[in-house]
């Protein structure tokens, strides 16, 4: 499996990750805070655990540990912003400013990283941006509202320049690091930055109120076990591979979404998706897909 293969399967399991975490996030936990506290949590516990059994190079510095420290926590402003932003306001103007962070990373890594793209991998990164952020708009009827100059702009832009910001600090210190150094560190500064706007007597007082507490906690763990799975396939990839052409596929997660939903409705109707979708948006989607296929084609074959 080479770095591009790796990356196209973190974004489909991160993916699985989003959709379980909107689920949890809208139907399940009575706040966001009710949410990143187990999940913070957890996300300690693995960090610990592989923090004290992967193996450290000899004579690191501590140059790419405060670096992987950083881009742990830089991360995890990013998750709280960008899920703070999803729960407050519509999902449809959110997501497709979230996903020009493939951008920023490219932008960023030719000249702090020194990375060499040609034209044709630039224009196979925007053919899959653009493609990801059509993928997750939704038509309104035809009515409009305006883009204000408020939280529903700037919190998308700050989650995406911060995941933009991380996956380069990631490269950075995974030069002297393994990738399962950097998702120990990693883990545990994310789950620093939740517990630190999570852990609250009246959160812990809503969780133990939960209705289905049981079905809920083990869908929770499941999604937490998934998780992992998605950040060692990406930080894998970021090692192995140019940190602005893994960004842009592990950026294609919506199609993944999209594709999620479309089985998920067929199983229980209404779920996810739109339960009429017009003509219109369908063609789009499908020209969005066609466009993510095409960019992850080309930067696979270049």
């Amino acid at each position: 499996m080479n770095w591009a293969d790796s990356a196209i399967l973190a974004a489909a399991t991160l993916a699985a990750v989003n959709v379980i975490d909107s689920h949890l996030i809208s139907k399940r936990l009575p706040s966001l805070g009710a949410f990143l506290l187990p999940v913070g949590v957890i996300a300690l516990v693995w960090g610990l655990v592989v923090l004290f059994v992967s193996s450290w190079p000899e004579d690191v510095g501590a140059s790419p540990i405060l670096t992987a420290v950083a881009s742990g926590t830089i991360r995890g402003i990013g998750i709280l912003a960008f899920l703070y932003v999803m729960r407050t306001e519509e999902v449809s103007r959110v997501i497709p400013v979230v996903n020009i962070h493939p951008v920023f990373v490219a932008i960023m890594a030719v000249p702090l990283l020194d990375e060499t793209l040609t034209f044709l991998e630039w224009i196979a990164i925007f053919i899959t941006v653009i493609g990801a952020v059509l993928i997750s708009t939704k038509s309104n009827g035809g009515r409009s509202r305006p883009w204000r100059l408020s939280k529903i702009v700037v919190l998308p832009f700050v989650a995406a320049l911060c995941l933009a910001t991380a996956n380069l600090t990631s490269k950075y210190a995974m030069d002297d690091i393994s990738f399962w150094n950097m998702y120990a560190i990693g883990s545990i500064s994310l789950a620093c930055v939740t517990l630190a706007v999570s852990a609250r007597p009246a959160v812990i007082s809503a969780l133990g109120g939960l209705e289905r507490p049981k079905s809920t906690m083990a869908l929770l763990g499941f999604n937490e076990m998934l998780a992992p799975i998605g950040a060692l396939l990406l930080f894998w990839s970021i090692e192995r591979g140019p940190v602005s052409l893994v960004s842009a596929i592990a950026g294609a997660q919506p199609v993944f979404v999209f594709v999620y939903a479309v089985v998920l409705s067929r199983m229980s109707s209404g779920v996810l998706l739109e339960q009429r979708m017009s003509k219109q948006t369908l063609a789009m989607r499908l020209l969005a897909i066609a466009m993510i296929v095409g960019g992850i084609t080309i930067i696979h074959l270049v």
